[in-house]
């Protein structure tokens, strides 16, 4: 008789170690948190929090409301950090939405509370909001979050694009707004030099493309946690810098560059893991190139429309069919499975000699 052993199973290879980046950051650094409907709704209650401090500092202060705004802003602050620390879930969430908002608020009632908010007071609340939001990404029980790494990035490249457009405005969060809508001593400056404001647009874009690359590069390390914030706001900067930029021009450089920025953030987005929403940030910026070339080519009747829009259609259709597979994309969404290692060959036994 031939004796047979069933042949031991092999465990299928691990997976690589995964690149730690230290006790500091911990597991945001690695992976993003599970989405939660009432972590989300718990957000918004802090931002209804900060809204109500503002509110509340303008019934009681009037026309200065500075000491107040500083008094109740910092009292906010103090709340969320210590209320944060001792109560997880959907209250931590709601501390965290309360400071990301009124960090600016403080450093704003800091600087403009007496009712003079030049450049050098929108410099300071540019700075000190940036380095605070750095502070809180590093320290405390806010640490690793990314949310405040997003606004350390968002908020210094709008101070950089300040600086640069000086006088002539630029990409900076509600300039024109302050400017048009405070008092006779503000001088944030909102209108300029086409030079300077080309200048920060091109900064912008550049500064965008570096964050896509930082991004791209924490992916390929597994680092999803730290990668999310540079690949969010490079979207951001890119896509906007490069609208600015082409509409000091004219209408079709704008969508043109609105495309080849749209098509880069989508390329990169797609080789992320799991970046559904930068993926259709960029497809929106291209669909939106393409329509601000249809504006401004202006056919004079509805064929015309209608053919640059099915040459679009072709075009796009055929691109898409083209760099699915090269992105390694399933088909029809489907989530994409590991290839399974090969059963190894079970040795042959020797026979039994015959007695």
């Amino acid at each position: 008789m031939t004796d047979t052993t069933d042949a031991t199973p092999v465990p299928p290879p691990e997976d690589p170690p995964r690149p730690t980046s230290g006790p500091r950051l911990g597991w945001r650094a690695e992976r993003r948190p599970s989405p939660g409907f009432a972590h989300v709704l718990g957000a918004v209650a802090g931002i209804f929090a900060v809204v109500a401090t503002v509110a509340f500092v303008v019934a009681a202060a009037g026309d200065d409301p500075q000491t107040v705004g500083i008094i109740f802003s910092l009292v906010l602050v103090a709340a969320a950090k210590l209320l944060g620390f001792r109560a997880p879930g959907p209250v931590r969430s709601a501390c965290t939405a309360a400071l990301v908002l009124a960090v600016p608020v403080l450093w704003f009632f800091a600087f403009a509370g007496g009712g003079s908010f030049g450049r050098g007071e929108y410099r300071g609340v540019l700075i000190l909001t940036a380095v605070s939001y750095a502070a809180l990404y590093l320290l405390g029980w806010t640490v690793g979050r990314g949310v405040f790494l997003a606004g350390t990035l968002l908020v210094s490249t709008s101070w950089i694009a300040f600086e640069i457009a000086g006088n002539g405005g630029g990409l900076v969060p509600f300039q024109d707004q302050l400017s048009s809508s405070a008092s006779s001593t503000v001088d944030v400056g909102s209108v300029g030099s086409s030079g300077s404001s080309t200048a920060a647009a091109v900064v912008t874009i550049l500064l965008g493309l570096a964050y896509l690359a930082a991004g791209a590069a924490l992916d390929r390390r597994r680092l999803v946690g730290v990668a999310t914030p540079f690949v969010a706001v490079a979207a951001y900067e890119t896509i906007t810098g490069a609208v600015a930029l082409g509409a000091q021009e004219s209408t079709l450089v704008g969508g043109l560059l609105a495309i080849a920025a749209g098509a880069v953030v989508g390329l990169v987005a797609a080789r992320g893991e799991n970046r559904r929403a930068s993926t259709w940030f960029g497809a929106v910026a291209v669909f939106g190139g393409m329509v601000a070339i249809i504006a401004d080519v202006a056919p004079s009747s509805a064929a015309g429309v209608g053919g640059i829009a099915a040459a679009f259609a072709v075009v796009l259709g055929a691109l898409a069919w083209r760099l699915a597979p090269v992105l390694g994309e399933p088909d029809d969404g489907r989530p994409a499975t590991p290839a399974t290692p090969a059963t190894p060959a079970t040795p042959a036994t020797p026979a039994t000699p015959a007695t």
